[in-house]
């Protein structure tokens, strides 16, 4: 059973219908959020399956996490109320 053009279609209508385009780009921000979470656990997996004194590493690791996730590029952003009134 193949996935053609029509379906795919389908589904983003769905999507868009379901979530409004207002709220599709938090939701892909939060998607991508997710998978380099994802990603970064399971490559301290394999670090440290790989080697004998993993913890070194794993130290070192979720420093960069802790210095990644506080940079102020992947803090929420403060949104205004756009009304066309200016203060």
């Amino acid at each position: 059973m193949t996935v053609g053009p029509l379906e795919i279609g389908l589904v983003v209508l769905v999507i868009v219908l379901l979530f409004g385009a207002k709220k599709l780009p938090e939701l892909a921000r939060s998607v991508g959020r997710s998978m380099r979470i994802f990603k970064s656990e399971v490559k301290e997996m394999k670090d440290e399956n790989n080697t004998a004194d993993g913890q070194g590493q794993i130290a070192a690791a979720k420093k960069n996490d802790e210095d990644f996730w506080n940079s102020p590029e992947m803090q929420p952003r403060s949104t205004k109320p756009v009304d066309g009134t200016q203060n």
